[in-house]
């Protein structure tokens, strides 16, 4: 097993060059491509729950300030760019946690190498996600519809895939990893 935060090799839980070790809670399966413990599904809904908690009242004054001036259409697409400017400064960063990864012991890594992620698959993990946010903002139960689907569809595949990765994960190329 491989250490997630400097990818040297673990022994006994306990990384070989960082003395980092996982948590005593940590528990998952083992990517065999990288060597890193897989987060399960569960710690994940507790890294987006935490996310969302602490991002609704910042959200919520970004769209009110906007929605304000230019109308409810901008100051949503406002705040799902505020979200998103966050996400990806945020993920790409030295640790490749949010607020909510820190919370739940987690950290997005690259799907190949185990290491961090790069800007551009940031912006893509991201970019899946915000894409739905902007099919709910077209008047149409058709695009709300699918935009549900694709949510619920993506929220749910790590239930049965075998890297425990979502859509949003496997269209960036990248894998969340405990801690």
């Amino acid at each position: 097993m491989y250490c997630s935060n400097c990818g040297s090799e673990m022994n006994d839980g306990t990384c070989m060059s960082c003395q980092r070790s996982l948590p005593p809670t940590a528990r998952g399966k083992i990517d065999l491509r990288t060597g890193l413990m897989l987060a399960g599904w569960w710690r994940r809904v507790g890294s987006t729950f935490s996310d969302y908690l602490v991002l609704l009242l910042p959200t919520l004054i970004i769209y009110s300030l906007f929605a304000e001036l230019d109308g409810l259409e901008i100051g949503a697409l406002v705040a799902l760019a505020a979200q998103g400017i966050y996400f990806v400064k945020i993920l790409s960063g030295t640790r490749g946690q949010s607020l909510g990864n820190r919370v739940a012991a987690s950290r997005v890594r690259d799907a190949t190498s185990g290491r961090r992620i790069t800007l551009s698959q940031s912006f893509k993990r991201w970019g899946f996600v915000g894409a739905c946010g902007v099919l709910f903002l077209i008047p149409s139960v058709v695009s709300e519809l699918l935009a549900f689907l694709i949510i619920i569809v993506d929220s749910f595949y790590p239930l049965w895939d075998p890297r425990n990765q979502t859509l949003h994960d496997k269209f960036a190329g990248t894998i969340v990893a405990v801690a």
